[in-house]
């Protein structure tokens, strides 16, 4: 469907603008959307990199934790409970992620010192602390990496809406607009051209009979 103008030559000409600028933008957005298409994959690369590292860790933490319970008491597990055994600092920072602001946790793992808890609980415990002081970062890290992934998509689903509108709204009604105004034009400039002809036959008939 054309679009409702006044058919001439200032409209032609504002048309065809208005075409030039949206064929260009459609080109930008849609190198826009490759490149972010690209970005989001190889961000879900690096999410399911993370994802499965953090499997690994997960398995070894669980078969430790399993280990602990069996070598040590209720009562020491108890008291374990209570204590704390890290002091932990969290950091929030921000990574550009094709332009996208997208925040990110950090964290920081200091173990506190319990002289008497080795005794009591044995190697399997110390051996989860330290699995556990390398987890949660990684847990962290991919809590960040997945809204990072969830903030691109929302953008890329915005980009390719606005492409599509381009593409399939406004540059066909534009070239639709354009070749009605134009054949228009061209068929007032024939039809001017006829009267001109008429009107010249005419005077050229006039003279003759004088």
């Amino acid at each position: 469907m054309a679009l409702a103008v006044s058919p001439n030559r200032m409209t032609l000409l504002a048309l065809k603008r208005r075409y030039t600028i949206s064929k260009r933008g459609l080109k930008l957005l849609k190198d826009k959307l490759e490149a972010m298409v690209k970005a989001f994959r190889d961000l879900y690369t690096e999410f399911d990199r993370e994802r499965r590292y953090i499997e690994e860790l997960m398995e070894t933490f669980v078969e430790l934790l399993n280990q602990y319970e069996s070598e040590t008491s209720p009562a020491v597990r108890d008291r374990i409970r209570s204590m704390q055994l890290f002091q932990v600092e969290y950091e929030l920072s921000t990574r550009m992620v094709f332009n996208i602001k997208v925040p990110f946790l950090d964290v920081s793992l200091k173990r506190m010192e319990i002289p008497d808890l080795y005794l009591q609980t044995g190697p399997a415990f110390y051996k989860a602390l330290s699995v556990y002081e390398e987890l949660l970062p990684h847990l962290l890290k991919l809590a960040s990496l997945r809204n990072a992934l969830h903030m691109m998509s929302v953008e890329i689903e915005k980009t390719r809406r606005r492409s599509n509108a381009l593409e399939y709204n406004v540059v066909p009604e534009l070239e639709r607009t354009i070749k009605w105004v134009q054949q228009y034009l061209d068929e007032m400039e024939r039809s001017q051209t006829v009267r001109i002809m008429k009107v010249k036959s005419m005077l050229e008939k006039e003279r003759g009979n004088e």
